[in-house]
């Protein structure tokens, strides 16, 4: 995750806002938690490398409309690398989108947009909105909100962000039979 971050953050300097909105696209948010995303996820970049280590999502459920997100990669000096964010769904026609905001001291204010997808119960695909196709009405959340619910379906609007598996919870360790005397 620590090559995707950089990966990301090379890419975000060629592109100018890369995937950063000034605002969600409800400012309040609108739609219920999906309960399937509440959890521990293992998540590899969308391009991982052989060398890539894989970062660890927990979902948290805050209110019944609102999650909180930390993510954590391990980092070349073996620290972990943290981020967290508050994210809530947006209704849009086609399906939901989740509205994505970094917080901490590392968090620059701007919104981002997430579309995910079950690729099966326990394997999940995040995608990034790109806000390049979206920089003529980028400014205004009605124009916003309507270009992509005209572009919903549209591959060309979305990055591929990563792909995680749902980490199962361990069972409890079955004591040990107690030697016979």
């Amino acid at each position: 995750m620590k090559k995707l971050r950089v990966a990301l953050v090379a890419l975000c300097l060629a592109l100018p806002g890369c995937y950063d909105f000034d605002f969600p696209l409800d400012p309040k948010p609108q739609v219920a938690v999906d309960p399937r995303l509440v959890g521990t996820w293992r998540c590899l970049g969308a391009e991982p490398s052989i060398d890539d280590a894989p970062a660890n999502i927990r979902i948290e459920r805050r209110t019944q409309t609102t999650t909180h997100w930390a993510f954590e990669s391990p980092a070349a000096d073996g620290t972990p690398e943290k981020a967290d964010f508050d994210v809530h769904g947006s209704s849009v026609k086609g399906g939901a989108l989740l509205n994505v905001l970094e917080v901490g001291e590392k968090a620059n204010g701007k919104w981002s947009f997430a579309r995910y997808t079950f690729i099966s119960p326990d394997i999940l695909r995040l995608q990034l909105v790109d806000d390049k196709p979206l920089e003529k009405v980028k400014g205004n959340v009605d124009s916003l909100r309507k270009a992509i619910e005209k572009r919903r379906d549209d591959p060309a609007i979305y990055i591929d962000y990563c792909v995680c598996v749902r980490v199962k919870s361990s069972p409890e360790p079955s004591p040990s039979p107690s030697p016979t005397p």
